[in-house]
């Protein structure tokens, strides 16, 4: 496994997939994520967001390009705290769905998903040409299993050539939970995903949540291999480069954050 870091101050930052614990520099899709700076990637599908419509389309076509030398279209998806991965081959294939990933084989094609806390995972199969994005929060931890299994089943994707990256994300130093879903985590992933953190609340335990350890134990199950994973250490909740809903909200739903583009392409 590499570890590496978005160390980077520009509106996105972009980074390669490795294989043999070596960067796939050539030949091969990026993945990459917008910053705190360049604004909320908010997407609906009855909103309009200028904003981002503005920076996918630089990131696709100002001095990025798809493997034939046209821009990428980028594949928008409204996002729901889901296991639902969808398979496009069209940038229009998504129009008006809901669901937490996107994965293809078309190099003329960006998948998009959003995140601001949760884990964006980015997936490349090397011999198929397979590639793309989910987005997993606690609800949705779960989703990398089934973006493998439709990988598998729709392109006939061998896990022994798949690469996967997990993206920044809010690490355990910050994401505090309670025993109940501390429980729930140990249950259906791994007992170190969690540990209890010394809270000062007499009558009510707390635990420290590690997206990163309960998405490794479920990508050692489906057999990728530890030395063409990558994992960002960057903390979304220590890091103000970065958007964060619980940094920039405190937990009050009603409240603005920036929420961040996760994408992954033929693009440089």
């Amino acid at each position: 496994m590499t570890r590496i870091t978005l160390s980077c101050t520009e509106p996105y930052a972009v980074r390669p997939f490795y294989a043999g614990g070596k960067p796939l520099l050539h030949d091969a899709p990026f993945w990459g994520m917008t910053l705190k700076k360049a604004g909320s990637m908010r997407f609906r599908w009855n909103e309009t967001n200028g904003t981002r419509d503005t920076l996918l389309k630089e990131i696709t076509s100002g001095g990025s390009a798809s493997q034939n030398g046209a821009p990428c279209d980028p594949v928008p998806l409204e996002l729901i705290h889901s296991k639902i991965v969808y398979s496009v081959s069209s940038a229009s294939d998504t129009y008006g769905l809901q669901g937490d990933g996107i994965v293809t084989d078309r190099t003329s094609l960006m998948p998009v998903v959003t995140a601001a806390d949760c884990m964006p995972i980015f997936f490349y199969e090397r011999e198929r040409g397979v590639f793309g994005v989910a987005h997993s929060g606690w609800k949705g931890t779960g989703i990398v299993t089934e973006a493998i299994a439709v990988m598998r089943r729709i392109y006939g994707t061998d896990v022994k050539n798949l690469s996967v990256a997990l993206g920044p994300h809010i690490r355990s130093c910050c994401y505090i939970v309670d025993e109940e879903r501390a429980s729930y985590f140990k249950k259906n992933f791994c007992d170190d995903c969690v540990r209890e953190y010394e809270s000062g609340y007499a009558n009510a335990k707390r635990y420290r949540l590690s997206l990163e350890k309960a998405n490794l134990s479920l990508l050692e199950a489906s057999g990728v291999r530890d030395e063409n994973i990558a994992v960002c250490d960057d903390c979304t909740g220590c890091d103000e480069r970065f958007g964060s809903f619980r940094r920039e909200t405190g937990g009050d739903v009603q409240k603005p954050f920036t929420v961040q583009a996760a994408f992954c392409g033929w693009i440089r």
